[in-house]
């Protein structure tokens, strides 16, 4: 039977998206807030990484252990993360037990106390890690290199924020940021799975009540301009970490599916060019990535490797080879039907985990308000031509958007590491 969309405006202003599949046996449920660290300012940056933690920390009925409890004795999971742009508190439960979940998530989402015996301590974890963060390269280069290109502007910042904001935090910080963001009007609410959707909605419009609080978000105009920058930053590593990286194309660009393909013709797992080229024939890397990262106002292609510091120019030498080649030849047809087979079939393996039906739900909401299926996904896959990836690769790779970031334990000897030497 296939699946039953529905979507649902509470009387409370909070979205509800609701996909019904029978044949599975589990539902995952998630409350997605509309802010992240992309739309903090800078003296509270990794407040809303602040915040997802402290609401685990007690409500108005539960105690911090009762939380983390109520649904992993039934054999379900509760978590939540923080990104750039939203944060989401999800659950994943058997199908029976669908009503306890979502009264936990609007528990959590509309009830916190933030105790403030908890405060000090949750920021000694955050600043952990904070350290954590920090003496992982692979890690630290992601968010060097969102701070490079993005310099002060808020979706450059990190996730967790600083040592000095953490350390700033307190309960008036939490109070003032939950009363100016946990509104309802401010969240979507996603289930799917084995549900009854009356019986859902007539939950969600109880749970997540009108509220007697004003909303007043305060919205952070912004525009997010991408600068191309060169750093060589000194670390504590025996490898040499590099990233490669250019302005991409936003989520809301149709052009974002020809990303996808020259993604995952440069670097889409082991049959990719890069990881053949670099790690299988040359065997200069262990570690060959390439991401496309579409945000709602920006995006980023890139490359990253860790390596041995003496192998940096031949791997560059290889990733400038295979780059500007991608710009200036056209990939073969059995090249690209390969590349959309292995994305139709990734996407397709994606949609029978409920926990991804659930998250494509809430994120489809979010950045395009509407129910985007597999099907509707899979065909604007099959339009991406030889000629669409040639011209992508086109637009990314031009030498004044380039971007290198370097992590080692001493400067690479070269004057400049670049693609384009």
């Amino acid at each position: 039977m296939p699946s039953q969309y529905e979507k649902v405006l509470l009387e409370n202003g909070a979205t509800l998206v609701l996909e019904k599949n029978d044949h599975m046996r589990s539902v995952s449920m998630g409350v997605w807030v509309k802010i992240g660290s992309g739309s903090e300012p800078k003296n509270l940056n990794g407040v809303s990484h602040f915040l997802e933690h402290m609401v685990f920390k007690g409500t108005s009925k539960r105690t911090g252990l009762e939380i983390a409890t109520v649904l992993e004795c039934l054999g379900g999971e509760l978590n939540a993360f923080t990104d750039r742009e939203v944060t989401c508190y999800h659950a994943t439960v058997l199908s029976e037990h669908a009503p306890i979940a979502i009264e936990v998530l609007s528990d959590l989402t509309l009830s916190p106390q933030f105790p403030k015996n908890e405060i000090d301590l949750e920021k000694k974890v955050l600043l952990q890690e904070l350290s954590m963060i920090e003496e992982s390269p692979d890690d630290k280069i992601y968010d060097l290199f969102f701070r490079s290109v993005w310099k002060d502007q808020p979706l450059g910042q990190p996730v967790i924020g600083s040592k000095a904001t953490i350390d700033s935090f307190n309960r008036s910080t939490a109070l003032k940021f939950f009363d100016q963001y946990y509104h309802p009007k401010n969240m979507v609410i996603s289930v799917a799975g084995n549900i009854n959707i009356p019986e859902m909605i007539e939950q969600c419009e109880t749970l997540f009540r009108a509220s007697d609080r004003a909303f007043h978000k305060k919205e952070l105009k912004r525009s997010v301009t991408y600068h191309g920058v060169h750093k060589k930053a000194v670390v504590p590593t025996d490898q040499l970490h590099l990233m490669v990286g250019f302005d991409g194309v936003t989520l809301h660009d149709s052009a974002r599916f020809d990303a996808l393909v020259l993604n995952f013709y440069l670097g889409g797992g082991m049959s990719s060019r890069l990881f053949q080229e670099i790690r299988e024939k040359a065997g200069l890397a262990y570690t060959v990535e390439c991401d496309f990262i579409p945000f709602s106002e920006a995006g980023l292609f890139s490359f990253y490797l860790a390596l041995a510091p003496k192998t940096l120019g031949k791997c560059l030498s290889i990733l400038s080879r295979e780059v500007q080649r991608v710009a200036s030849e056209p990939i073969s047809v059995s090249a690209l039907e390969r590349i959309k087979s292995q994305i139709k079939g990734s996407i397709i393996l994606a949609s029978e985990s409920v926990e991804a039906r659930q998250e494509s739900l809430g994120r489809n909401e979010i950045y395009f308000g509407r129910h985007i299926s597999t099907e509707e996904i899979v065909a604007e896959i099959e339009k991406v031509s030889i000629d669409r990836v040639q011209n992508m690769a086109k637009q990314f790779f031009k030498e004044e958007k380039e971007s290198v970031i370097t992590l080692s334990r001493v400067k690479p000897k070269q004057r400049k590491v670049s693609l384009f030497l």
